[in-house]
């Protein structure tokens, strides 16, 4: 499915490139649509909503895909967007805490049961649809200088993340509980679909003949949506009576490497 969405975007990019160029009248120097291609190096990380999660350090990720610039009137404003796929993430780790679950058998009793610290690695891949406003200097020698500020649309793809069971038995009366932990488990099912984000970024553009240019610059994703659905921090053979449900919201900062032709 994943694949299937981004043939679509790129096909639609594409598409809107052909009628750029042929539906808006230009110049050789400033064309009415400039397509080009995206590389960015990213690190992310997660804001915590839930008390018992805090941030674990950042995690490396990257985006690639097509942008495109289309001219607003002058040469110093454009309308910038790209179809991408983006992969991105964070660390997190749970505090100690005691959580409350039920023992099985004919009678059943409420037991708290100690939660140690865990770590989470969260890995997400979207595909991401941008809308920016871009405000250019005008041309300087070669360069130009260029800040923007909009909006992204991204939705997910693929998700995985550490998981913890929670396994707890009553032998001889006893109670025992233990935690098996599985690496990159899939986590689609507990992460939204959707993810929003406020997009500002700065860079700038060399020009090398015609209007084959190299661009570079740093842009911050700060995204505004619940990263999480439905998610919980444990699954259990018993049932949890305050399991902790998970809420967060993801933010990277990237380097931007890209060339327009």
């Amino acid at each position: 499915m994943g694949g299937k969405t981004m043939k679509k975007g790129i096909l639609t990019l594409a598409a809107i490139a052909a009628l750029g160029q042929s539906g808006i009248a230009q110049d050789t120097d400033s064309p009415g649509f400039k397509l080009g291609i995206k590389v960015a190096p990213n690190l992310g990380w997660i804001k915590s909503d839930t008390k018992e999660v805090e941030g674990n350090g950042m995690a490396a990720g990257f985006t690639f895909g097509l942008m495109g610039d289309f001219r607003l009137g002058k040469d110093n404003y454009a309308l910038s967007t790209g179809v991408f796929m983006n992969i991105s993430g964070g660390n997190q780790v749970v505090k100690p805490f005691t959580l409350q679950t039920s023992t099985t058998g004919d009678a059943p009793v409420n037991v708290n049961v100690g939660v140690p610290a865990h770590e989470y690695a969260r890995r997400y891949q979207y595909v991401e649809v941008p809308i920016m406003v871009k405000l250019k200097t005008n041309e300087m020698g070669y360069m130009t200088y260029f800040g923007q500020l909009g909006f992204g649309s991204a939705f997910n793809i693929s998700a995985k993340s550490d998981e913890y069971t929670l396994t707890t038995t009553t032998p001889d009366g006893f109670n025992y509980s233990e935690y098996v932990a599985e690496e990159k488990a899939k986590h689609s099912d507990e992460t939204s679909p959707f993810r929003a984000s406020l997009i500002v970024g700065a860079g700038a553009e060399y020009k090398f003949a015609g209007n084959t240019a190299m661009v570079f610059g740093v842009n911050y994703n700060n995204g505004f949506t619940d990263v999480f659905s439905k998610g919980q921090l444990f699954l259990s053979n018993v049932d949890i009576k305050d399991n902790v449900e998970t809420h967060g919201k993801s933010h990277y900062l990237e380097l931007l490497l890209g060339i327009y032709f």
